[in-house]
């Protein structure tokens, strides 16, 4: 995996994990949002782009 898609997944990943802590801690929604965006960058990785090929 190239490095710049490895940061996109481990910075997803907190984002999703520190969504949860807020969602448990401090307000539901303000967890919400956070938690949906760690999984559009836990997600973007994955996608290929056209140049992919």
């Amino acid at each position: 995996m190239e490095p710049a898609r490895a940061f996109l997944a481990v910075l997803g990943l907190a984002f999703a994990v520190a969504g949860v802590v807020v969602a448990w801690s401090v307000d539901k929604f303000t967890g919400l949002a956070v938690l949906v965006i760690g999984a559009f960058l836990l997600f973007l990785p994955f996608m290929r782009s056209l140049g992919d090929e």
